[in-house]
């Protein structure tokens, strides 16, 4: 039997994206690659075994993750490698130009000279993992590239089912579902230093699951968009599935309690796989 688009399969599911963000990264490893990418980064051909394992030994830092990055057309020849924290107060970035990709083994990353890291967009494009991301994700990208932003092409952001998916740096906010018609205020939204379209926000890197969707949930009883407006101050399990969230907003503490639960429904969670139940995130 043939199943649509993951993307498509998961829209009309009525899947939401509270809560489906990467979880618990605010280290980012970014690695210019203009060769083709392998559907999992580290396999990719034009990377040599050394620099694959010196990779791996980085990524070993808790809270770190590989994106494989491009810009089609960008001029100069030396590839860049940058790392960008997106830490609560620590948000900066440290860039390195390379002759080759073997430059990586004499690089100590904390010696590293650092700077404040100006804001920049990636979005998955990563075909060889799944269509979808290849089908919405390149669209996106150029309609932000139109609107002057520093953006990249990358490799997987995860849930390839809410392509086009985008990651906003040094931020660490991840959205999904964009399309070009929502370029423009997507843009004009990170630029005001707002969240933007909460339907579209899959929730901040930097959290657990639970704690990305019980922000999102606080941000729409609230109508906050500011993003620096709402601080996590913690998140306890009560269960295996509920979790209370606490965070500090300019009108005092907020408490949100929140439950992991089985939607009833299921949906593939990429091109050509089988469906799988479908849970979701719900406040109590």
């Amino acid at each position: 039997m043939a199943f649509p688009e993951c993307s498509v399969a998961s829209q009309d599911a009525g899947e939401t994206l509270a809560g489906t963000a990467v979880e618990s990264v605010d280290r980012w490893l970014l690695l210019e690659v203009t060769d083709p990418w392998a559907p999992k980064a580290l396999q990719t051909e034009a990377l040599l075994d050394p620099v694959r394992a010196r990779l791996a030994e980085w990524l070993e830092t808790p809270r770190s993750r590989l994106q494989l990055i491009r810009r089609p057309g960008r001029p100069g020849k030396r590839l860049q490698f940058m790392l960008v924290s997106s830490a609560s107060g620590r948000q900066q970035v440290s860039k390195l130009d390379l002759d080759r990709y073997q430059d990586l083994l004499d690089v100590d990353l904390d010696a590293l000279p650092a700077q404040t890291a100006e804001p920049m967009c990636l979005v998955c494009v990563h075909g060889r993992r799944d269509r979808c991301c290849a089908l919405h994700g390149s669209a996106v990208f150029r309609a932000i590239q139109k609107r002057g932003v520093d953006v990249w092409q990358t490799s997987h952001l995860g849930g390839h089912r809410f392509a086009a998916c985008a990651l906003w740096l040094p931020d660490g906010l991840m959205y999904g579902r964009l399309r070009t018609e929502h370029a423009e205020d997507f843009i004009a939204a990170r630029r005001a230093g707002e969240i933007g379209a909460l339907d579209r926000f899959r929730g901040r890197c930097g959290h657990d699951r639970p704690t990305q969707a019980a922000e999102i949930f606080l941000r729409r009883r609230l109508g906050e968009q500011a993003a620096e407006a709402i601080q996590w101050q913690s998140t306890v399990p009560e269960s295996e599935s509920t979790w209370e969230a606490r965070f500090r907003t300019a009108a005092g503490d907020e408490v949100v309690r929140i439950r992991l639960e089985d939607a009833g429904v299921a949906r593939p969670a990429s091109c050509g796989g089988e469906p799988e139940a479908m849970t979701r995130f719900v406040e109590m």
